[in-house]
């Protein structure tokens, strides 16, 4: 399983060990959650939404859901 903090290993080193399937559990959903309590915070606590520097567009992440 991916997604243990601190303890991560690249695909490639996975595959090496011999791991034929990668398991994301909740890691993506903590990733996401991650940038949303950044982004609030930032608005709450500076008034300020430079998070949106890093965001990306409806169309790029239309793109990719399309793969």
């Amino acid at each position: 399983m991916v997604g243990i903090r601190r303890k991560s290993f690249s695909v490639a080193e996975l595959v090496e060990a011999g791991v034929k399937r990668i398991s994301f559990a909740s890691s993506l959903y903590r990733a996401a959650m991650t940038g949303l309590v950044q982004a609030a915070s930032e608005a709450k606590q500076n008034g300020t939404f430079g998070y949106l520097d890093k965001t990306i567009t409806t169309a790029e992440l239309s793109k990719f859901l399309a793969e």
